[in-house]
């Protein structure tokens, strides 16, 4: 699912007039697996813009709430989305659609329903305040179901990212940490690069 590495940068877009140049900044700085958020006005086309640029992302699309939203990742050819939490109606949707939803779950009857709907990932979120690795260790011992996968998001950085990587079923980080939405606007992209080097050397 994810390419080269663990890392996910998680992005808020709010001008998507800087979207190539964020674009660039990440493929550069070895980011290649991106979270693209729906949560602003030029989200949609920001995504676009990255989507057809030359640089070849790994692209997921987040904050998948409606079926609007589902139409919108299928129609550009993106295979993944990720949602805050677990809604069986957006799930089955998903499955129609041929799209591999990764929802949100932060206790076992998240899990559970996720399962019955077929999803071969989970979204563990948000992690830090759920109770981190310790937490999700509760939620795989409770549960039934085998060798489950999860991508762990929500207030992972720099100094908390260790026990995630180390974690067997943890296949993946999003962080938003790497490119914050105040980096993004003020074009800091040596700041981004900087922290980019910093997670993939940990």
């Amino acid at each position: 699912m994810l390419i080269d590495n663990k890392i996910i940068s998680v992005l808020t877009i709010k001008d998507y007039k800087k979207s190539l140049d964020l674009a660039k900044c990440l493929y550069d700085s070895g980011i290649v697996n991106l979270d693209i958020r729906l949560r602003t006005q030029q989200s949609k086309k920001a995504i676009e813009l990255i989507k057809n640029s030359k640089f070849k992302f790994n692209i997921g699309i987040g904050t998948v709430l409606s079926l609007e939203d589902l139409y919108f990742v299928k129609s550009l050819g993106i295979k993944y989305a990720y949602s805050p939490n677990t809604d069986v109606e957006i799930l089955n949707n998903a499955n129609k659609l041929d799209i591999q939803f990764i929802p949100g779950i932060s206790n076992i009857d998240n899990v559970i329903s996720a399962a019955k709907c077929n999803c071969k990932y989970l979204k563990y979120y948000p992690a830090e305040k759920s109770g981190g690795v310790s937490n999700l260790d509760l939620i795989i011992a409770k549960s039934t179901i085998k060798n489950l996968k999860f991508i762990a998001m929500g207030g992972i950085t720099s100094i908390n990212i260790k026990p995630y990587l180390k974690h067997k079923n943890i296949i993946g980080i999003g962080t938003s940490w790497i490119a914050e939405e105040s980096l993004i606007e003020s074009s800091n992209w040596k700041e981004i690069r900087k922290r980019a080097s910093v997670l993939l050397e940990s």
